[in-house]
């Protein structure tokens, strides 16, 4: 027999629902891993197998649960079968993406904004399974894959020992705080010190209203929106990817297959994932091609506030319309930028965009950045708008050419939707607590336009 083959007795209870194995995929949770395949539509997902000596009740009971559980960032679990034999083959949702443990050996160190796009949504993954009454247990860089659609996936939910020590929700949370910090790079950021807090078991977590901190996995991820502003995920060029695959297979090893189909379900149905690339070359480079990755966006002092780069679109070149109707009160127009900047964001309208901002300046290069790796991400935001709570004049401004002002604004982000290239919503993400910025105002072709965005310190 074939020893990568899945074995007869458990080829044979995938192919009584509807399935036969295809290759073998490796290993995750020291169980053997095998892509499945539709007969009927060529969909496919993942069989994990169970020797019959590592079956138990209490890993059955788990097995159960997880079928009940669903998040945009959690692996799906199917369903358990039995075979003759005594094993159990558990069918899920089959990640197609690029392996973090891969990925941080090609990238050791990250920015920020990538980190919280890694971490953020990983949170909120594990806070649903807490919510179920599961853990993870064993949270590590095996654990995680990058999506094709950019999304941050948990996996290895299923595995052949139990940990010898009983795992809690809070080891889970500072397991992930520990592998975020362990990806920063060396600049000393509000992220690190959130990441690092939770690492060491401290509570990062902020009052909002009657809602006292839970010490849970939201509460990492909210911090974590509140540390920075995400941003998608580099990964690396096609170029690169293919170099360590060959280097790999120079080696003799068989390289660990990154590429994994996603069969994105709703929450009580099975999945219906489309076709898998055939070889490992062309998987890398689909990954490599989009070059990009989630768009986990919290963080309200960044999504309401101005940050970006100097763009290659004049202002001077935007609508006159937009120029004349700006009001010349620095707290109105600072309410009135922040309303235009949430619409062009949206409408992904760089020209629009850039009518907020000072042409060269750092809010501008900020903006552009931010919406051209939406573009590159092929994500866009459904819905944002920012609640502006209060804004207050820090310095009166004059209206010479040279005239500035700062404004001290305190705003909310509302819910909204992160969306993928065909409409898919790849996210929902919740109302944010208020947090504060100060503008930098300046006075330029006849109205107030953003030239930076500042933290407010109290």
């Amino acid at each position: 027999m074939d020893p990568g083959a899945l074995p007869p007795d458990a080829a044979a209870v995938v192919a009584s629902v509807g399935f036969q194995p295809r290759r073998r995929l490796g290993v995750m949770g020291g169980l053997g891993r095998w892509r499945v395949v539709s007969q009927h539509d060529e969909s496919s997902c993942t069989a994990l197998l169970l020797p019959a000596e590592v079956a138990s009740e209490e890993l059955d009971r788990r097995i159960e649960a997880l079928t009940t559980v669903r998040h945009a960032h959690l692996a799906a679990t199917y369903r358990s079968l039995r075979t003759k034999g005594g094993s159990r083959v558990v069918l899920g949702a089959e990640v197609d993406g690029l392996g973090l443990e891969l990925l941080r050996d090609l990238r050791p160190r990250w920015e920020p904004g990538e980190v919280v796009t890694l971490v953020a949504p990983l949170a909120d993954a594990l806070a649903c399974l807490h919510r179920n009454g599961l853990v993870h247990g064993a949270f590590d860089v095996h654990a995680v894959t990058i999506a094709f659609d950019g999304r941050p996936m948990l996996e290895g939910l299923v595995r052949a020992q139990p940990p010898t020590v009983p795992p809690t929700p809070r080891a889970d949370v500072t397991a992930l705080a520990r592998l975020g910090l362990g990806l920063l790079d060396d600049v000393h950021s509000a992220v690190r010190d959130v990441l690092a807090a939770a690492a060491a078991g401290a509570s990062v977590a902020v009052a909002e209203g009657d809602r006292a901190p839970s010490g849970d996995a939201t509460d990492l991820a909210r911090a974590c929106e509140r540390a920075a502003m995400a941003l998608p995920i580099r990964l690396p060029s096609a170029e690169v990817l293919a170099a360590r695959v060959l280097s790999v297979r120079t080696a003799g090893a068989e390289p660990t297959p990154p590429g994994r189909r996603p069969a994105f379900t709703q929450a009580d149905v099975d999945p219906k994932p489309g076709r898998r690339r055939s070889t490992v070359i062309r998987s890398l480079a689909a990954i490599a091609g989009l070059s990009v990755a989630v768009l986990a966006l919290g963080q309200p002092a960044v999504r309401s506030a101005f940050a970006r780069t100097p763009g290659a679109t004049d202002p001077a070149a935007a609508t006159s319309a937009t120029a004349t109707s700006a009001p010349a009160d620095p707290v109105a127009a600072a309410r009135d930028l922040t309303r235009r900047r949430d619409a062009a964001i949206e409408d992904m309208d760089e020209g629009a965009l850039n009518e907020v901002t000072v042409e060269g300046s750092p809010a501008r290069e900020q903006d552009l950045t931010f919406l051209h790796r939406l573009l590159d991400a092929g994500v866009r935001l459904d819905g944002l708008a920012t609640e502006v709570v209060e804004a207050v004049e820090m310095s009166g401004p004059s209206y010479s050419e040279s005239a500035s002002a700062r404004v001290l604004l305190t705003s909310r982000i509302g819910a909204h939707r992160e969306l993928g290239p065909g409409g898919q919503v790849l996210r929902e993400l919740p109302a944010s607590a208020a947090s504060q910025v100060v503008l930098d105002l300046t006075w330029t072709q006849s109205r107030w336009r953003v030239s930076a965005v500042e933290p407010a310190h109290p």
